[in-house]
């Protein structure tokens, strides 16, 4: 089928300078005289593309970007100054305001004008007359010369002719902006209809949802030339990262690898996928309480590069500027280099890089620990930890679903501030991606930030491993886990991960955060097992054993797990060989957020909706009796149960909701001094003797 518009290499050049005002300055009169070349100033450069009958195309892209040029060139306006354009089929367009409209004349004088502009006879004009006006709402307006119009009313009656003059292409510019609410509904209800009817309609418009809804396929105008993605979604959202301040703004790539800077907002694409989502590659920072994040920041690119860039961020509230290099190297491999300059002193709590990947990514690895990511949940109002910052691995990886077109991801970070750590987190659900973290917590004493330079952290991201490469390693970490730090009993499987346990039930995992885990309060700092320094597991009769020891203090701790009939047995012991004095220390196991009813010995209840302002664990209890049992249970998932055997220290079983940002239930086996302080002697001691038992609706109890 021949079709409706064809572009072919289409390449338009104004000049540089033009209008009296110019006739005596450079490349006016005297240096055409002198026969000195003009600048040339190019609009539109080398662009090709073909609208079949029938289809709607949008075309979008910044003020400036040739958009309009490109237009006037199909409606032959203008004619291009290199390559061709050929138009099938009869045109009817509304490129600008008031065009083809004489002021003097009437209303009534100008639709008939316009009409016989546009090719369509008086009698034809005649018979739509009334349509035209009805549309336009112009009323007793119509019988009033043009030039008492409003700029909207101009408008309404040069859209209302161009669609009632049976184009067979309608071009149509950013122009029905200027119209009012209703009017502006009514215009994308014709375009509707005459897009129905099987007109060819180009479309020019910032209001990308009217493109999305309208157009079967978009075009994107960056610098003159065009940009096209495999769907209309897909060229929206690459137009909208880079939507900003100009100075703010670069792209580059390398080969299949592509990346837009903009605005403290880095998003990266493989083969025309977009790599990240939406959050891109950015940073935030905490000081004197306040958040603060890149895109605050006023930015400029120092240093342009067709593989990289160098910018400068000045934070708008804070008196430092963030400095980042972003570079592509010969493989492809993006390496994002971030530093602090301040201005003076400053105190900065807590910096954080972030890189938002789409939920496509479904396996993570981090170090010699790996897994599935778990689902974002519409409850979940903060992000999500899903491998613990105490592994300290400076390498990660993320793996995307099979099938997928994008690859898997390597990363590999370089602390230039030992404090930094990478870290995996499901986001929260409204940014809904999976997130992985360099950060760093700065405790009161290393908070403040001197006048210079100061160098943060490196990251690499290679997008060339593969696939099978990734794969294996994971195999060969969760094989590992399986083989030696797993522990089947029935329905319930245990796998150990550096101090702490997770628990599945028929392949479903019911723990989060902290999983099962230990803590000890020494000198009012809490260590957590997962804190320790854990070697190889051991097998022992009925189970497996591990061992870790502190890097803090002068303890160690042994856990023994074993399958019993009512789930899994779990025996911590401390070894200590000087006087530990402690000032409590627990046993908990962290449950998803969906569960939401508890119960102990001395009573039970539901768990609060996370508050998004506490700072600290909640207790859910108010009695603090001496126990041996807590339960949690949720319809649709099984109840989960620790029980604390005789030969274990006394406790007080407590039920504990988590700030929002761990997002997770706690079952606690406290065990509280009773003096202000527990003293261990030099020696083996038993720290918690229990069993943890899941049940399935439906079982009996």
């Amino acid at each position: 089928m021949t079709p409706s518009i064809k572009v072919e290499h289409v390449t338009k050049r104004f000049p540089a300078r033009r209008g009296p005002r110019d006739l005596r300055g450079r490349g006016g009169v005297r240096d055409w005289l002198l026969g000195r070349r003009q600048e040339m100033f190019t609009a539109i450069r080398d662009i090709s593309f073909t609208v079949g009958a029938g289809e709607s195309l949008g075309i979008i892209g910044r003020n400036g970007s040739g958009k309009s040029t490109l237009l006037s060139i199909l409606a032959g306006v203008t004619l291009p100054s290199e390559g061709r354009v050929t138009v099938n089929g009869r045109v009817a367009s509304l490129l600008e305001l008031g065009a083809g409209f004489h002021p003097v004349l009437t209303g009534r004088e100008n639709v008939y004008l316009n009409a016989g502009l546009l090719g369509m006879r008086h009698a034809q004009t005649d018979a739509v007359f009334d349509d035209i006006v009805r549309f336009s709402g112009i009323g007793d307006f119509i019988d009033q010369p043009v030039e008492t119009y409003s700029s909207g009313m101009y408008v309404r009656i040069g859209f209302a002719v161009a669609v009632h003059s049976n184009p067979d292409i309608f071009l149509v510019d950013e122009v029905l902006s200027v119209g009012d609410e209703e009017f502006q509904r009514h215009c994308r209800v014709k375009i509707g209809e005459l897009r129905e009817q099987g007109k060819t309609i180009v479309f020019v418009s910032h209001d990308l949802g009217v493109v999305n809804t309208l157009c079967e396929r978009v075009i994107l105008l960056d610098e003159g030339g065009m940009v096209q993605r495999e769907t209309v979604q897909k060229t929206i959202s690459y137009y909208l990262r880079q939507v900003g301040d100009e100075k703010g703004i670069h792209v580059f790539s390398h080969g299949d690898e592509e990346a837009i800077e903009c605005e403290g907002r880095v998003s990266l694409y493989h083969k025309g996928n977009e790599t990240t989502s939406a959050g891109g590659i950015s940073m935030e920072f905490s000081s004197l309480g306040q958040y603060h994040t890149s895109a605050m920041a006023d930015w400029t690119v120092t240093e342009r590069r067709p593989e990289g860039c160098l910018s400068k961020g000045q934070m708008t509230r804070l008196p430092f500027s963030l400095l980042w290099d972003v570079n592509f190297d010969q493989q492809g491999r993006l390496s994002w280099e971030a530093s602090l300059e301040c201005e003076r002193e400053v105190q900065i709590q807590y910096i954080c890089g972030l890189v938002h990947l789409p939920m496509t990514f479904d396996r993570w690895l981090y170090g010699e620990f790996g897994g599935t990511f778990p689902d974002i949940l519409p409850s979940d109002v903060r992000p999500g930890l899903v491998a613990s910052p105490e592994m300290k691995s400076n390498e990660a990886a993320a793996l995307p679903s099979e099938g997928a077109s994008l690859p898997p991801l390597v990363f590999r970070m370089t602390p230039h501030n030992p404090r930094f750590a990478i870290i995996w987190y499901n986001s929260e659900y409204l940014a809904y991606s999976r997130l992985l973290q360099c950060a760093a917590n700065f405790p009161e004493h290393a908070r403040t930030f001197g006048p210079g330079l100061h160098r943060l952290f490196r990251i690499e991201i290679d997008p060339n491993v593969e696939r099978s490469t990734v794969e294996g390693e994971l195999g060969a970490v969760e094989a590992a886990l399986r083989s030696g730090q797993t522990l089947v009993s029935g329905a319930l499987t245990a796998r150990f991960e550096h101090g702490c346990l997770r628990l599945f039930h028929n392949g479903k995992e019911l723990t989060a955060y902290l999983n099962v885990y230990a803590s000890i309060l020494i000198e009012y700092l809490w260590n957590d097992s997962n804190s320790l320094q854990w070697g190889a597991s051991q097998e022992i009769e009925g189970g497996i054993a591990f061992n870790g020891e502190s890097r803090r203090f002068a303890f160690r701790q042994r856990w023994e797990i074993s399958a019993v009939p009512q789930g899994i047995s779990l025996a911590i012991w401390l070894e200590n060989e000087e006087p530990l004095v402690v000032q409590e220390h627990h046993t908990s196991v962290v449950l998803r957020p969906e569960y939401n009813e508890w119960s102990t010995d001395n009573e039970r209840g539901a768990f609060a909706p996370f508050d998004a302002a506490a700072k600290r664990w909640i207790h859910c209890n108010r009695s603090y009796a001496p126990g041996t049992t807590a339960t949690a249970w949720s319809p649709g998932l099984p109840s989960v149960t620790i029980k604390v055997l005789p030969d274990a220290p006394t406790v007080r079983m407590t039920a504990i909701n988590t700030t929002s940002q761990e997002n997770a239930r706690v079952l606690q086996a406290l065990r509280p001094s009773e003096d202000g302080r527990i003293r261990f002697e030099p020696g083996r001691h038993l720290y918690f003797s229990g069993i943890i038992s899941v049940e399935s609706v439906g079982e009996s109890t």
